[in-house]
């Protein structure tokens, strides 16, 4: 919850979101049926590549200006005369490459995370004053109707994008800022927390804003105790569900955090992807709403309650000055007859029906203010590779925003099921892609979580650890490895009211025995998949799914299947290559490079393209291996 603490800086602008749509369809894996037009636009209900085939992957700010700035006392600040940080622009990294987005798997489009994203705040004359590396975190609360009809798909969608920035580095002789002062001496192990809430996304190929949207965010500090993911507070929670599966409130209010702020002794609520905006995705006038403290702690949504039936703390801001200014975040002062009930009454957002106080409730606080979520929820395990095959999560409980002690938390795993949200079918019947569906979920139960039925701490903490199978086959048979859903809640009869996709997912990669000495016909079936998802590269660079370019490149490709996982330039885009495919790849150009007398030192030159990663040479073994794949392969060649 670290961003709604002060003090904090918000921001406003555009974002582009660059991707590939020809892998949002996982049939578009299976080599043996991959067909050229679906490399082409979609056109009409022949869906092809969809509507961005010829993606990048590139995740980037544009036109960010700091907007607002709200000291240690919460009082906003919006003239540059007293405070230079107003002229700043929020940007991306002055010497790296854009960062990618990546969804976690072409069957679970709905945590896609930034990659190699590095985010800088520079002077009006380009100077930069801070910078710092986004940790990688999917979006959360991702919902697809704010916008009204005729926005269509992933136009009317809006998500939120929460993390922290590491390795934050302040230039402080740039600009005499007293915020700027504040903010470091807030902030914790050179970290700072950000939240980027995005929407009016821009699919349309023929409008000049194509593949571009609106992004507000916020900057503030990082604390230790805190997830870094999302906001551990007072909780907002729809409790039906409309035909796109949001959990939406009858006015189009859907799920929000808030927290109490008790050094300003302030209610602290981020709408920024709560609202629903019109058809220009400009904020809905909601009329008159009012927050309130509910009295009978069991008032459900949509309730007609009497005056007694709440205390009242003051009126919603629906405005699009809040949203662009202050990014969505309002404040109320909490009124000394709320106070006494807040810690342990729900919140609520309720209408005003009449003059004698009647009111109705819209959307109120989650059941018994329970709260439960896990700071990281997507994982990728490799059973190639036993240090990548187990990871770690913290789940944090909360009731009223007041961590949860001794809360036992269960899980359950997904059933079997095909990816229809995915695979659309096309007209005409035969451009639709003949690959079977993928089944999810299958074999049963293989991963692990441990402990299987964990409690929390006196901080309401607990640590989880899951586990990859030691082998996994290939379920989908197409593409590598398998998805998991697993569902997590409280144990007992009060579980949490959730977002629809709050779940823990995990790939598990297949395992793969690499050769020792692997050949052209080793590496071509990936390279092949690369080339057919990925457009851009086949055909925009070179098409490395054909030998000899990819020998003649040799070099570029080892450079880049070479680089550390989080850095904007690693192959492949997708993160979805298990170690041992990517080790034999990297064999395989390492020998080229021998046959050719391009040991790897010739790779500096690319160096200062992307300085996070790590050049090493081949070792032995590897060049022995390539230099036998490139001779067999060119010995099949001639025959």
């Amino acid at each position: 919850m670290s961003y709604l603490n002060f003090p904090r800086l918000t921001f406003s602008g555009e974002f582009q979101a660059d991707i590939s749509t020809v892998n949002n369809d996982p049939r578009h894996f299976d080599n043996s049926t991959f067909e050229p037009e679906f490399q082409e636009f979609q056109q009409g209900s022949q869906y092809n590549g969809w509507w961005n085939p010829i993606g990048t992957g590139i995740f980037r700010l544009s036109g960010c200006k700091v907007k607002t700035l709200l000291g240690t006392d919460g009082i906003p600040v919006t003239d540059p005369a007293l405070d230079a940080a107003l002229n700043c622009v929020v940007g991306n990294s002055p010497d790296r490459p854009s960062g990618k987005l990546v969804d976690l798997d072409p069957d679970w489009q709905l945590a896609s995370c930034i990659y190699g994203f590095s985010v800088s705040l520079a002077d009006e004359n380009g100077k930069v004053v801070m910078q710092g590396n986004y940790q990688p975190n999917p979006f959360r609360d991702l919902w697809f109707s704010r916008a009204p009809a005729p926005v269509p798909g992933d136009s009317a969608a809006s998500a939120m994008f929460q993390s922290v920035l590491t390795d934050v580095k302040w230039h402080e002789d740039a600009m005499n800022s007293p915020f700027f002062k504040e903010l470091i001496k807030a902030s914790e192990r050179a970290q700072l927390s950000i939240r980027l809430t995005t929407y009016a996304f821009t699919g349309d190929k023929n409008d000049p804003k194509f593949m571009y949207g609106k992004v507000v965010g916020v900057i503030g500090p990082a604390y230790t105790e805190e997830p870094n993911s999302f906001i551990l507070g007072r909780r907002f929670m729809p409790t039906t569900q409309n035909a796109a599966q949001d959990m939406i409130s009858g006015n189009g209010i859907t799920c929000f955090s808030s927290i109490i702020d008790k050094s300003t002794n302030t209610l602290q609520l981020d709408f920024s992807n709560a609202l629903p905006t019109d058809a220009d995705f400009r904020i809905q006038n909601l009329g008159m709403l009012e927050f309130a403290v509910l009295t009978n702690p069991l008032t459900a949504q949509d309730t007609q309650i009497g005056p007694d039936g709440y205390c009242m703390i003051g009126a919603l801001d629906c405005s699009e000055a809040l949203q662009n200014n202050l990014s969505g975040i309002q404040s109320l002062a909490i009124p000394d007859a709320a106070r006494a009930l807040i810690h342990d009454h729900p919140l609520a957002l309720i209408q005003i029906l009449d003059e004698r106080g009647n009111a109705s409730v819209c959307i109120r606080e989650a059941l018994l203010g329970l709260e439960v979520r896990p700071d990281q929820f997507a994982f990728r395990l490799d059973p190639n590779d036993a240090s990548a095959n187990q990871s770690e999560t913290t789940f944090h409980a909360a009731r009223y925003g007041i961590p949860m002690e001794n809360a036992e938390l269960e899980f359950w795993f997904g059933s079997p099921v095909l990816d229809y949200g995915n695979t659309p079918a096309s007209e005409p019947a035969d451009m639709t892609p003949k690959a079977l569906l993928p089944v999810n979920n299958v074999p049963a139960q293989v991963v692990k979580l441990v402990p299987e039925r964990p409690v929390t701490d006196k901080h309401g903490k607990v640590k989880v650890k899951i586990h990859g199978p030691r082998v996994m086959g290939t379920p989908r048979e197409y593409f590598d490895g398998q998805l998991y859903i697993i569902s997590y809640n409280f144990a007992g009869k009060n579980p949490a009211v959730q977002q629809t996709y709050d779940k823990v997912v995990a790939v598990v990669f297949s395992t793969f025995d690499a050769p020792e000495k692997p050949n052209w016909a080793d590496v071509q079936p990936i390279l092949q998949q690369y080339a057919n998802l990925y457009p851009v590269m086949s055909h925009g660079l070179f098409d490395f799914s054909k030998q000899a370019q990819a020998d003649t490149n040799a070099r570029i490709l080892h450079f880049v299947f070479n680089k550390h996982f989080d850095d904007p330039d690693y192959m492949p885009v997708t993160r979805d290559l298990s170690s041992s495919k990517r080790k034999m790849l990297l064999s395989y150009f390492a020998g080229v490079m021998a046959a050719n007398g391009q040991i790897s030192d010739t790779q500096q030159i690319y160096t200062g393209r992307c300085p996070m990663g790590f050049i090493r040479k081949p070792r032995p073994q590897e060049i022995e291996a390539g230099l036998d794949s490139v001779t067999s392969s060119k010995l099949r060649s001639k025959r």
